[in-house]
């Protein structure tokens, strides 16, 4: 004798759910999972940062020693006397003597922006004064040999992410020097 319709139902019902035990038993595995996967998650993360803030300090370390071989082996601090002056010898373009000439010039521009140091989020340059470390810019050059470096503290373990892109950041800085 077949069993009653409201029988079946329990009956496939009962069989299509999980007992607590089997819930319990996969919370935990995620659990395991999330405990390994997270960690080397955020040290990718973390990698990622720091090779972008090298690459990033590596383009800005070719536009400074691209305007000195342009420019007859001076450095763009030289004569610039404002930290304005100093962009724009890197952002735009100039005569053989640093003179800023955007309509004419033929030498530059170096670099579309200033990149954001993902480690303290600061797309500023530092002109000589203490060493780097500082953690007032995101990047700091030195004014003696033309390097240029991240100025964060070393071994950092947070960083920022950018919020803008590299020309509008710039931009905004342009603007906060007056050009």
């Amino acid at each position: 004798m077949d069993p009653a319709p409201t029988q079946l139902v329990q009956q496939t019902l009962s069989r299509r759910a999980f007992s607590l035990v089997e819930l319990v038993i996969v919370v935990v595995i995620i659990g395991i999972i999330g405990a390994i996967a997270v960690p080397r998650m955020s040290s990718s993360a973390e990698n990622a940062a720091r090779a972008a803030v090298i690459a990033d300090a590596a383009v800005l370390q070719r536009a400074v020693d691209l305007y000195e071989t342009e420019h007859g082996g001076v450095l763009p601090h030289v004569g610039a006397g404002t930290a304005k002056t100093f962009y724009f010898r890197l952002l735009k373009t100039t005569d053989y003597d640093g003179t800023i000439n955007e309509s004419d010039g033929i030498y530059g521009p170096y670099i579309n922006g200033i990149p954001t140091n993902r480690h303290n989020g600061l797309a500023t340059i530092r002109r000589g004064g203490a060493a780097a470390g500082a953690n007032t810019h995101g990047w700091r050059y030195d004014t003696t040999s033309g390097t240029i470096e991240p100025d964060h503290t070393t071994g950092t373990t947070t960083f920022k992410m950018d919020s803008g892109t590299v020309e509008e950041k710039t931009e905004k800085l342009i603007d906060s020097l007056g050009g």
